[in-house]
């Protein structure tokens, strides 16, 4: 029997519109993952070796290591560990101020400080294997300075099923698994979206047509019904991790009503109109070790119920702004988020996370139309506070984006201040960037070439001449701390310890 025309062209184009709404039904689990990082930078409770002690009566104040040497300065690593043979340049460039400026560590780390070193010079360390890293404006004195890694990156795959989903019957509800490493609190400052969400995708077949899903969702066997009933299945996670050790792995749990999604993505709302649909439900927090290329490893997503709630008030913003609201747990003094909620101005939604886990609120506002890659995805502002049901969300400004000239990277400090928070710290990083694509997606893949640390709230920096040569894609990325008056800030890797308000944003070179 002919199937009549127009029900031909109705299915064909249901199908079709099927398939574009799915792919970004599909691509939302990466999309959600691009805002977290920043959001979740500001979450680390870490110690660290070097703080700006901020006093009551002043904005400022100069470095105060925790463990200096008298007459020397140590360069360590970040678990306080010496490194010999570092370069140490005391200056702009080399034999600037005097003669010799640039030195080297001895066996235990240490250089004795040069009696020609007078005045206030910026601090440059080379070390091979880390980061290189500056500390600007330094006084002669003895200080501990600390270099984060370089990661070697190899490419460790953790592959299985995401298990505990029972029985799931056609009911409306869209169910995934989403699999990724917990955040160790001195990696927080330097993450990235690949951290989270994997650059690889696997393929699926509906209705004939080909969906790219990101390799570390797992999609488990369900049917749900749009005009017709459709059958969704990709069990197999594949998760990607960069060196062979042990990792703390996240199997979380999350759902979407089916209809009201594909409705809403073919009406052409965005990611953040429809965010408000997922649920969190649970998630397990496993050790797994890698040591192998690929290892095999099932995760429940049923060990920690998401069961306590929290009510989170907006303030009053620009309507052309977003805020993302999540809350973020804490497991062996790693994290990870359990909730992410949209909100407009004064608007207020409700957040689960594990009842009796100590974690964060965070708020982080940004453009509603700002990009999802790029340096304009780096710009917004983000608060957090401890998760006692009382949070009140203040935001400093968005900076504006810095700019690049030679040796100098001109800052825009955020122009209006929080009551309750001072300026605490300027922390700039280059990266070097590599774009990768992750199905429909593109994804900056983010290399750390060079730190740089400031007191206070910096309106520009004079770079110091050393090294070779930054060749290839960059992007500087800026960030403005405050904290409250007499909290310790890190000027290191861990520089995020302590403060409360960040604003951020970035410039390609």
């Amino acid at each position: 029997m002919t199937r009549p025309k127009t029900e031909t062209t109705r299915a064909n184009k249901t199908a079709q519109s099927f398939k574009q709404s799915f792919k970004l039904s599909a691509n939302l689990s990466s999309k959600f993952w691009v805002v977290l990082p920043m959001a979740l930078l500001l979450s680390a409770a870490a110690c660290s070796r070097e703080q700006v002690s901020i006093p009551s009566d002043s904005n400022q104040a100069g470095i105060t290591a925790l463990a200096p040497i008298a007459g020397h300065l140590l360069v360590a690593d970040q678990g306080g560990q010496p490194l010999a043979q570092a370069k140490v340049m005391i200056g702009a460039r080399e034999n600037v101020p005097f003669p010799g400026n640039v030195l080297t560590t001895d066996a235990d780390g240490k250089i004795a400080l040069p009696a020609q070193w007078t005045d206030a010079q910026p601090i440059t360390v080379e070390v091979a294997g880390f980061v290189r890293a500056t500390w600007m404006n330094q006084a002669p004195q003895a200080l501990a300075l600390q270099v984060r890694r370089k990661i070697q990156a190899q490419r460790m795959e953790l592959k299985g099923k995401a298990t505990g989903f029972k029985n799931l019957k056609q009911d409306g509800w869209v169910d995934v698994g989403v699999i990724f490493p917990a955040l160790r609190k001195d990696q927080l400052a330097s993450l990235q979206v690949t951290d989270l969400v994997s650059p690889e995708v696997d393929t699926i077949t509906i209705m004939g047509q080909s969906i790219n899903i990101p390799s570390n969702v797992s999609l488990p066997k369900q049917q749900e019904r749009y005009f017709f009933t459709i059958t969704l299945d990709k069990p197999v996670f594949r998760s990607y991790l960069p060196e062979p050790r042990t990792w703390k792995m996240v199997a979380a749990h999350a759902r979407f009503p089916f209809e009201e999604v594909v409705d809403d993505l073919r009406a052409g709302k965005s990611f953040f109109d429809i965010l408000n649909y997922f649920e969190f439900k649970s998630a397990t927090i496993k050790d797994i070790a890698l040591s192998s290329p690929s290892t095999n490893q099932d995760l429940s997503i049923t060990d920690t119920v998401f069961d306590a709630k929290v009510d989170v008030t907006a303030p009053r913003f620009a309507s052309s702004q977003t805020m993302l609201a999540v809350s973020v747990a804490e497991n062996g003094g790693l994290l990870y988020p359990t909730d992410v909620k949209k909100l407009g101005p004064s608007e207020t939604r409700r957040l689960v996370s594990p009842k009796g886990v100590p974690g964060y609120l965070v708020g982080a506002l940004r453009d509603t139309n700002a990009p999802s890659s790029g340096a304009g995805a780096d710009a917004m502002s983000v608060v957090i506070s401890p998760n006692t049901g009382t949070t009140k969300f203040e935001f400093l400004d968005i900076a504006k984006a810095p700019t690049a000239r030679g040796s100098t990277l001109g800052l825009n400090p955020p122009k209006s201040s929080v009551a309750s928070v001072t300026p605490a710290a300027t922390y700039a990083t280059l990266n070097k960037i590599d774009r990768v694509t992750s199905g429909s997606m593109q994804i900056d893949r983010k290399s750390p070439v060079w730190d740089v640390y400031a007191t206070g709230w910096s309106a520009s920096m004079e770079l110091p001449e050393m090294g070779s040569a930054i060749s290839g894609s960059h992007r500087w990325e800026v960030l403005f701390g405050a904290a409250t008056q007499g909290t310790n800030v890190s000027l290191s890797p861990s520089i995020i310890d302590g403060l409360s308000h960040v604003s951020k944003s970035a410039v390609d070179l």
